[in-house]
């Protein structure tokens, strides 16, 4: 298991924007974003990190509420930036950026 610094941003309807930026253990996951982004209504975003990512996606209370593009560095190349997300989320305290990297 390596660990993985894993980078991106979210960005909401009014322009608010948020830099994410946290390590990962390979095969773990999560990051709180109720308590950073409380009230937001998210519309673009994304993550990468330096290898693979599994998955990226917004948990509430056990279940998947959106997906959010998730690329690795290598593939990323420069100016991409934040994505929409398949469509618009309210975030309210509790949610979760779940990210899953794999080497």
């Amino acid at each position: 298991m390596s660990t993985q610094v894993v980078t991106g941003i979210l960005t909401a309807s009014d322009g608010r924007s948020a830099p994410l930026k946290t390590t990962l253990t390979d095969g773990s996951d999560s990051q709180g974003v109720g308590r950073f982004c409380d009230g937001w209504t998210l519309t673009h975003g994304y993550v990468q990190a330096a290898t693979g990512i599994a998955y990226a996606y917004i948990l509430r209370n056990g279940v998947n509420i959106c997906n959010l593009t998730s690329i690795s560095s290598k593939a990323q190349g420069a100016g991409y930036g934040a994505r929409p997300l398949s469509h618009s989320v309210r975030i309210i305290p509790g949610d979760q950026l779940i990210v899953r990297t794999e080497a």
